[in-house]
């Protein structure tokens, strides 16, 4: 009796050994198999230039991969007829898991409209430029140094002619910095492209170092840039990350990914412009259709603004000086709260406050 029970007790041992390897087993097979990737949809604001070289290097490398999400970059900016404003987008299509827009315009005007229907459930999570690129196109000849000096007068007495475009509103920053009705000012409307400038139709023509300038040095004209931060609360962040207050609370694990992998695709554009401005060729990214030259020229140029310290940080007192000055120029009807516009959550998780 005592031999039988020793026996039953051998064979339910190897069989419990067994069972054991056979789950271990299961375990390494089920680790092996390539695990579905989580999809993300990212709206940008603009074309997918090379304004846009740390997330396409991000998605070119597998950057995103390794946090276990698919991206999917969608050109916005001039599209067909219509005009895509990443964080509308973002607040009206569940489609979309987050949006990058050139500033916090939009999303000022979002979260402060008066009517409650029509407010933006939307929130800034992260930035990836200290500074926007945004200011005025000068020939080096024009005797303009300043933004100060768009009140002077040129030497044959005729006032200097400032080219902005239609829904511009830097003209009534400038007036009230330099304490003039706009009247004072001679404002010409324009379009997108430097023509004006390079046909001396205006003396001053707003625009972007990253792109506008682009097409005055090839060219060949001598020129200086006047940054609109020289304007009272105008150095305000730019590339700012968008999402809902919904996706914030239900996807943070997502968006901490994303940023993670997207803080990587900003040190490898930092390292490799060369190959960052060959990765928006991409046809996950800009395509084949864009130049490498121009890529690359854009993609220098605006290295310098990413942050050196803390890639992706938000700097809640370059955010609400703007809205400030933005609601002195009474285009928005009040200065909201930071919390209404920002969220850290992401941003603390990362950086481990």
């Amino acid at each position: 009796m005592k031999k039988i029970s020793i026996a039953i007790i051998a064979v339910i041992a190897i069989a419990l050994v067994g069972f054991a390897a056979y789950l271990g087993y299961q375990a390494i097979k089920k680790s092996e198999q390539p695990q579905e990737l989580e999809k993300v949809r990212v709206q940008a604001g603009w074309l997918l230039n090379g304004e846009f070289a740390n997330i396409c290097s991000a998605i070119v490398n597998g950057f995103y991969k390794e946090q276990n999400i698919d991206v999917e970059l969608v050109p916005g900016g001039p599209v067909g007829a219509s005009f895509v404003i990443a964080t509308n987008a973002v607040a009206q299509d569940d489609s979309l898991t987050l949006g990058i827009d050139g500033d916090a315009v939009p999303l000022l005007r979002g979260v402060t409209k008066e009517n409650e229907s029509e407010k933006l459930k939307v929130k800034a999570f992260a930035a990836f430029w200290n500074k926007n690129p945004y200011g005025f196109i000068v020939r080096s000849d024009s005797g303009l140094n300043s933004i100060k000096d768009f009140i002077k007068r040129k030497p044959d007495g005729s006032k200097y002619k400032i080219g902005v475009t239609a829904d511009s509103v830097a003209q009534y920053a400038i007036a009230s910095y330099l304490n003039v009705p706009v009247s004072d000012l001679d404002i010409v409307i324009v379009g997108f492209d430097t023509t004006p400038l390079l046909t001396r139709q205006v003396d001053a023509l707003a625009g972007y170092w990253t792109t506008q300038v682009y097409e005055v040095e090839k060219a060949g004209i001598p020129y200086k840039f006047l940054s609109a931060s020289e304007l009272p609360g105008w150095n305000q962040q730019s590339m700012v990350a968008i999402a809902t207050d919904k996706v914030l609370q239900d996807k943070k694990d997502v968006l901490e990914r994303w940023l993670k992998a997207t803080i990587k695709g900003t040190e490898f554009v930092k390292k490799n412009p060369e190959i960052a401005a060959e990765n928006i060729l991409d046809s996950r990214c800009g395509g084949p259709t864009f130049n490498k030259e121009q890529e690359l020229w854009v993609i220098q140029k605006s290295i310098p603004l990413f942050d050196q310290t803390k890639p992706g940080w938000l700097y809640e007192n370059q955010i609400m000086d703007f809205a400030n000055a933005y609601k002195n120029l009474e285009q928005i009807p009040s200065v909201p709260k930071a919390g209404d516009v920002t969220d850290y959550s992401i941003l603390d998780s990362i950086y481990k406050k």
